[in-house]
């Protein structure tokens, strides 16, 4: 399915997994999308218990910082995750597009049986380094093969049909499009959160709204299978109405 000006290799692809009116793109990995939280504060324990769960622990763990976490904050998580019994790993060291055309760095990304897409501060740096490049391929190819794809955050935002451009409250940007109809709001809570995800939605109305609150993902599986993660609830928003998923 494509949308105006949406023209990321994910939204290209002509196979789509379908739950309710979520749709996301095919392949025999998951695809989880974690409304935030500190893994310091043991916040995030239930969301990595899973993805460990449905990864391939034989294949390694690749981090993209790119939406600005710190190198050293991504070598602590990387540690974390191998105390939590998961696989050793390594960051891939994408900052812009510049670097996501870096054979090197796609090389890592394919070979992972998890791709964590990390929390951070600049969505947009995310998505316009990500967007259209070899590396966002060598995701998609790793995921063809059963790699989880972990949008945390940040992450999880970019993977949608469209991210808020924080510099104007008029338009929208294009993300990853690996949710081609999914406009993705992490650490949905209150009201605020919901005015920033309808506001969206007003710009971009044949989309359906996503809302993941902190310490919860929203898994979506190789066969269809959605599953809520952790203690709180993802909303869909539809027309103005939320309906818990």
């Amino acid at each position: 399915m494509r949308r105006q000006n949406q023209t990321s290799d994910a939204s290209r692809s002509s196979s789509l997994r379908r739950a309710g009116p979520i749709q996301w793109r095919a392949g025999q990995g998951w695809l989880i999308l974690a409304g935030g939280g500190s893994w310091r504060e043991n916040e995030t324990g239930d969301v990595d218990a899973a993805a460990l769960g449905w990864a391939d622990l034989d294949r390694p763990l690749a981090l993209l910082p790119t939406a600005g976490m710190s190198t050293r904050e991504a070598e602590d998580l990387l540690d974390y995750y191998v105390d939590l019994g998961g696989p050793h790993g390594y960051v891939v060291p994408i900052f812009d597009a510049a670097s996501a055309q870096l054979m090197e760095n796609c090389r890592l990304l394919e070979e992972a049986g998890l791709i964590y897409v990390a929390d951070g501060p600049d969505t947009l740096t995310l998505v316009r380094a990500l967007r259209e490049s070899p590396a966002l391929r060598a995701m998609a190819r790793a995921f063809e093969e059963a790699a989880v794809i972990f949008g945390m955050g940040a992450g999880a935002a970019a993977l949608g049909a469209w991210v808020e451009d924080p510099g104007t409250q008029d338009r929208a940007e294009p993300g990853l499009g690996w949710l081609p109809n999914v406009i993705v709001t992490p650490r949905f809570e209150g009201s605020e959160s919901a005015h920033r995800l309808r506001h969206l939605l007003d710009l971009k109305p044949n989309c359906l709204g996503l809302g993941v609150p902190e310490q919860t993902a929203l898994g979506l599986g190789p066969a269809g299978e959605v599953e809520n993660v952790g203690p709180g609830q993802a909303t869909a928003v539809v027309s103005g109405l939320e309906v818990e998923t």
